[in-house]
């Protein structure tokens, strides 16, 4: 049956080709073949922004690796340009640019097909100038039309759609954002969003919260967007609107999904049928604060879960245990980062949480460019188990929300960050560290109760 292969992957993103360059490290005898639909693999969406916002001059600058390295180099045959239109047991049809089809013949596959773009089932969105942004194609495709914009509408508060307001405004763009949930980026708790959106105001953003996508309209090219409150007349359109897992190649094998909607795995990343594995954006992990199956279409993760697939697949023990969802971007002149459970979650998910917020300095007060830093703490007042971190800030928060995702993600609780032996020197932290100060506050708090 057509070529055979001992191990095909579907998709070329972060798992997809860090399982495959796993599994040639381990049996560089095995013949491995990967197919993506884009020109390009190994890359990660999220510097699509920054593109747009001239950080890159060129959009490959985006790709980690180029494919001649996992050809050349690495011994993977990897069929870009290329499409899965038929899945079963033991084979696969794909199809090629020419339009061309082959059938190829695998003994393990490995569905790393990630997440595509969630679009809004409204009126409209076939039109010109109506833009997502998910493959480096897209990137290039964006960059052309927003040279020739003025009025760019975003669709969606959550990074994606905060990072091309941040850039976009950069470059000089008229930009108006909109979000039909009461406050931005939907991962934070509403007191800390409130943070972002007087950045977004302060930095010329028209900011619509609370404001439903209804339609949108123009001859052949967009024009208007309707909306539950109003009309706007817009040149480019971003659909922003977040992600959902791409699992069309699972129901065709009959491959179980789970309560996320993603692909069930066991921690070793197999699923319910022989041979059959998943990982990445179109794939479930435990949730670490939970306990629970829970879905994290982030690059980092989906980096681990392929490098587990590989190990997986060649024959070597290996588990994944898990993740919290840490995250940071930057909105303008804020450093934005979470990890774990909000509070909101955190009622919903049973846990009896408190909560504190505190504000400090980034740096020694009398140490130049410091800068004000918000932080929340999230914990169960029974135990006293760390449940999730929010912080913002003008500068330093990356190594903060890092040390908090190690300790939370090992079941931490308030009194070990309070005691953690975080490093100190004024150019870099006051010597109560604002983590130490958040920590300080809620063990009284919970203490007390």
């Amino acid at each position: 049956m057509g070529d055979k292969a001992n191990v095909v992957v579907i998709g070329g993103g972060p798992a997809g080709m860090t399982a495959a360059s796993r599994i040639k490290r381990i049996h560089p005898e095995w013949r491995v073949m990967v197919f993506e639909r884009s020109k390009y693999v190994s890359y990660a969406p999220c510097g699509i922004p920054y593109f747009l916002g001239g950080y890159a001059k060129d959009i490959e600058e985006l790709v980690h690796y180029p494919l001649r390295v996992f050809k050349e180099e690495r011994g993977i045959e990897v069929y870009t340009e290329t499409e899965v239109v038929e899945a079963g047991n033991g084979f696969i049809r794909a199809r090629f640019h020419d339009g061309s089809e082959n059938t190829f013949s695998w003994e393990k596959l490995l569905i790393a097909t990630g997440a595509r773009p969630r679009i809004p089932p409204i009126p409209g969105v076939e039109l010109s100038g109506v833009l997502t942004i998910r493959t480096l194609e897209s990137g290039e495709e964006a960059r052309r039309a927003v040279d020739e914009a003025k009025r760019i509408a975003i669709i969606g508060g959550g990074y994606i759609g905060l990072e091309l307001a941040d850039n976009l405004r950069r470059i000089g763009k008229s930009v108006m954002l909109f979000e039909m949930l009461p406050h931005v980026m939907p991962t934070l708790d509403a007191d800390i969003a409130q943070l972002i959106e007087a950045e977004l105001i302060r930095n010329g953003v028209d900011l619509h919260l609370g404001e439903a996508l209804q339609a949108l309209e123009g001859h052949k090219k967009v024009e208007k967007i309707v909306t539950d409150k109003g009309e706007y007349k817009v040149d480019l359109v971003f659909l922003a609107t977040g992600v959902t897992p791409e699992t069309h190649i699972a129901e065709m094998l009959g491959v179980r999904k789970g309560n996320t909607g993603a692909i069930s795995t066991d921690p070793s990343m197999r699923t319910n049928l022989e041979n059959v594995y998943a990982a990445g954006d179109n794939a479930e992990a435990i949730n670490l604060v939970t306990g629970k199956p829970d879905w994290f279409p982030l690059a980092p993760v989906a980096n681990k879960m392929g490098y587990v697939a590989g190990a997986s697949i060649s024959g070597i023990e290996a588990t994944f245990p898990g993740a919290l969802g840490t995250a940071i971007t930057k909105v303008f002149d804020l450093e934005v980062a979470r990890t774990g459970l909000t509070e909101e979650r955190a009622i919903k998910e049973g846990f009896n949480p408190a909560s504190v917020v505190i504000k400090a300095n980034s740096r020694a007060s009398y140490y130049p460019g410091g800068s004000p830093m918000t932080v929340k703490l999230i914990a169960d007042r029974n135990t006293g188990r760390l449940l999730g971190a929010q912080i913002v800030g003008g500068d330093g928060v990356l190594a903060r929300i890092d040390a908090l995702a190690a300790l939370i993600g090992k079941g931490g609780n308030v009194r070990d960050l309070f005691f953690s032996d975080l490093a100190y020197a004024p150019p870099f932290a006051p010597v109560w560290d604002p983590v130490i100060v958040a920590a300080r506050v809620l063990l009284g708090k919970i203490e007390k109760e």
